[in-house]
């Protein structure tokens, strides 16, 4: 919507002097710039704007400076706030108390800012076409055209580009959730485009590392994250870009540990743990910062998932030195007993889990209830030896189940193996058993 238009019938208070029509065109483009020029003097944005605009049309067009004047009118008019007096535009800027007793028309208010917005975004067009654009603007200009009534989605994605190109870390945060969001707009309108579907992941590895290097908000990565997840769902869409940005993190260790963490936490959402580039973040996350508890965690975590037990333990035992408190000591004596079980360590497991108190001392019962099972066999010199092992992982585990454990249907499977009466009368009917494993006697 041009402004033309919009104030077609009504009439802006600017309070100028009549001039006499002049015939001469020249001399009619001067006019103009002239009076446009007195209203900026008293700050009469919108009046400025319409002799501008006027005068382009005479004049036949504008050189640099004058398309500079008209850009800087429509700027700042956007900035006033647009009241009404019967049929009568009154213009005052915003915070004007002189305006407060006029009738104030929030939706007649937008509609005049959406048709100041449309004409800048034209005016920009032309001043580009005429060769005087000033591309120092493009950061602007792109955002601007993302609030026209129909934007060129296209034009502000090519402006946001070459603008964040230009002025590097330099860049207002705000233009990297506006671009990113102009991106995800075009893809959701051609959401069977391959290649802006791959510019989404390109631009998001890129946009991350301009937010890391320029110490920019968690709530601008936070806005281009939520626009990715949108679209990427798939960890074999992101590993192809994530390497040639691994090869690329900042050089300040705070923004590189930043980023790092960044990727990390994406690759764990999009469920990509067991990737090797997964594993490589973890190692440069660790080798920035070796004594910190979490990259230790981390880093244990990683080499459980690539089955690689022993080198967990040594990193969880790491971790303990560093523990802050003694709840993060016992939550790393269950994870050291967790590898250990995992590994085949039963022995060790069950002395590990024993030892677990607070509040991992249940979830460490049912570790060591299931390493006295599947230890059995091993624990014993004859039948009713080895099977009086069962009784007991059994009271590990209803211990465990008493602090709201879970243990499935272990216990019933193990009372199975039970010794039998017939075993308990080829052995003289024992009354109780001691567990030479375990240094602990059940009954019978």
């Amino acid at each position: 919507m041009k402004l033309e238009k919009l104030l077609l019938g009504t009439l802006i208070v600017v309070g100028f002097a009549s001039y006499a029509q002049e015939s001469d065109e020249d001399r009619e483009c001067t006019r103009m710039r002239f009076l446009a020029g007195e209203e900026l003097k008293i700050k009469n944005y919108a009046g400025a704007s319409m002799y501008y605009l006027k005068g382009e049309k005479i004049c036949g067009g504008y050189d640099a400076a004058n398309y500079g004047r008209l850009i800087g009118s429509l700027r700042n008019a956007l900035n006033s706030t647009y009241y009404l007096r019967g049929n009568v535009v009154v213009v005052g800027e915003r915070g004007n108390e002189s305006a407060s007793s006029l009738k104030y028309d929030e939706n007649f208010d937008n509609k005049t800012k959406l048709a100041y917005t449309d004409t800048l975004v034209e005016v920009y067009q032309r001043a580009e076409d005429a060769g005087v654009y000033d591309q120092a603007d493009d950061l602007l200009r792109a955002s601007y055209i993302l609030q026209a009534s129909n934007p060129n989605r296209k034009k502000a994605d090519e402006l946001f580009q070459r603008g964040i190109k230009a002025q590097g870390v330099k860049t207002n945060e705000v233009y990297v959730s506006y671009f990113y969001y102009n991106t995800y707009a075009m893809y959701a309108a051609a959401p069977a485009d391959v290649e802006l579907k791959k510019r989404m992941i390109s631009d998001y590895f890129e946009l991350s590392t301009l937010v890391s290097k320029a110490g920019m908000s968690v709530k601008t990565q936070e806005t281009i994250t939520e626009y990715f997840n949108a679209v990427v769902r798939s960890c074999d869409d992101i590993l192809p870009d994530l390497k040639g940005y691994m090869e690329n993190l900042p050089t300040d260790p705070e923004a590189k540990k930043g980023m790092v963490m960044n990727f990390i936490s994406l690759l764990e959402q999009k469920n990509c743990t067991e990737s090797a580039e997964y594993f490589k973040l973890i190692d440069i996350y660790v080798e920035l910062d070796p004594n910190s508890f979490d990259a230790q965690m981390m880093k244990a975590k990683a080499l459980v998932g690539q089955n690689k037990y022993s080198d967990a333990i040594s990193t969880l035992r790491k971790a303990k030195e560093l523990a802050p408190d003694n709840d993060k000591a016992q939550e790393i004596n269950y994870e050291i007993a967790r590898a250990q079980y995992s590994s085949g360590s039963y022995t060790a497991a069950y002395n590990t889990a024993m030892s677990v108190t607070g509040a991992q001392k249940g979830k460490a019962l049912v570790i060591a209830g299931q390493c006295v099972g599947k230890n059995a066999n091993n624990c014993g010199s004859g039948t009713i030896d080895r099977k009086a092992n069962y009784i007991y992982a059994v009271q590990l585990l209803e211990q465990a189940r008493s602090l709201g454990e879970s243990t499935g249907g272990t216990i019933s499977s193990y009372k199975a193996m039970y010794p039998t009466d017939q075993e308990k009368f080829e052995n003289g009917n024992p009354t109780s058993i001691t567990l030479s494993c375990y240094g602990v006697t059940v009954n019978l």
